[in-house]
């Protein structure tokens, strides 16, 4: 498929992860994202890869580059304990997506967000573009795409694939009936140093969930086994990673009324916002979020997709959070955007290099996709009942 030519908006990591499995089978791309670089702007720290994630990894990157993501993985404990804010066990509050970290051999892989994407990134650096805000694209009558940005030429392909997130331009364009709903609910998250006083006992023992009247706060230690750089040269030597030191991730998900945060502008210090939330939690967990520096801290709407939305036939297509996007609560958001990538990209291999080949076979895509994706909302719905419920609800 050499005079294949495929065009990726967003260079998150669904996108990323599509251009490693198209470079794999031997398809022409080029990534466009409008932010000037991979790192930007903040856009999260700890995430969670869970066997269908890792599996779509594996697919998709080179051997060196998937036992690089694996080695940058956290080695704190994978176990969960579920507690109250006073730090008593509580149970039967565990959404089913979540893993709990029984079987040490297997299960979720608790990764620095930057990291995977910067390993993600390697080997295609040329083909990846920022600073290229889209602008619109346009079906042409011989079956491409011309795709237009802001002060930048004009590109042609014969496929365009929107991975550019909740706010897709793509999508605007594709299928504008299919702008996310707004839940109410709003996930604060952030890090900080390891703490060196009392929390520091209290989080040893792996992730720690903390299941308050409404809200949900998530505790998790980010260990890792060896300096980043060093585990690239050994393992992929031409990719190039950042150091990162071990830290404390934390989140904080729930209703935006019940954190406080009506009237959130993104130009508040968050910390102190919160501290009303936290009213009545042990002194030690109030202080791992009250005195994280404000710029390591940042807020998201959350959002729920529509997977279920049908556009019209064409050599344009959706991918990730881009059509649907999910409450952080499964889990799932990420993986399900990495299943999307893997599936998308040996579709495209199995298809061949004719454009109305092609175009069919993204009907089979589009079909897997949106029967997975609505699945994995579903989950994220439910998980997020349990996780906002009030400690004395019982959760059918």
């Amino acid at each position: 498929m050499q005079d294949f030519h495929v065009v990726i908006i967003g260079a998150g990591l669904g996108g990323l992860c599509l251009a490693q499995g198209l470079k794999r089978a031997g398809i022409h791309f080029d990534v466009y994202e409008r932010d000037p670089a991979a790192d930007s702007r903040l856009q999260g720290y700890r995430i969670r890869i869970d066997t269908d994630g890792q599996r779509a990894l594996e697919a998709c990157l080179p051997q060196g580059q998937f036992d690089l993501f694996r080695a940058t993985a956290s080695i704190s404990p994978r176990s969960g304990r579920f507690l109250t804010p006073q730090l008593q066990p509580i149970a039967g509050r565990t959404p089913m997506s979540w893993d709990t970290g029984e079987d040490e051999d297997e299960g979720d892989l608790s990764v620095n967000r930057l990291t995977l994407r910067e390993i993600l990134l390697a080997g295609i650096e040329d083909h990846v573009h920022f600073d290229h805000a889209l602008t619109q694209y346009r079906c042409l009558d011989d079956g491409r795409v011309e795709v237009q940005f802001e002060n930048a030429s004009v590109v042609s392909c014969n496929l365009l694939v929107g991975a550019d997130g909740v706010n897709s331009q793509v999508r605007r364009q594709l299928a504008p009936y299919a702008e996310p709903a707004d839940t109410g609910s709003i996930c604060v998250y952030g890090k900080s140093e390891l703490p060196r006083n009392g929390a520091a006992d209290l989080l040893e023992d792996g992730t720690t969930v903390i299941f308050a009247d409404g809200c949900t706060a998530i505790f998790d230690l980010m260990r890792f086994r060896d300096e980043f750089p060093v585990l690239a040269g050994s393992l992929a030597p031409d990719c190039r990673l950042t150091p990162v030191s071990d830290y404390l991730y934390w989140a904080l998900i729930g209703p935006r009324r019940r954190l406080g945060l009506e009237t959130y502008d993104h130009t508040r210090d968050l910390p102190v916002l919160l501290r009303t939330a936290m009213r009545g939690w042990r002194p030690e967990l109030r202080q791992i979020i009250g005195r994280s520096k404000a710029e390591a801290v940042a807020a998201l709407p959350v959002r729920t997709g529509r997977p279920d939305a049908l556009w019209p036939f064409g050599a344009v297509t959706l991918i990730g959070d881009a059509i649907h996007a999910m409450s952080p609560a499964g889990g799932l958001g990420a993986n399900t955007a990495l299943e999307d990538a893997r599936t998308l990209s040996q579709i495209l291999a199995a298809a061949g290099k004719e454009p109305r080949t092609t175009c069919t076979a993204l009907l089979d895509y589009e079909a897997d996709m949106r029967e997975r994706a609505t699945r994995a909302i579903d989950i994220s719905e439910r998980g997020a009942a349990m996780l906002f419920a009030a400690i004395t609800d019982k959760i059918a």
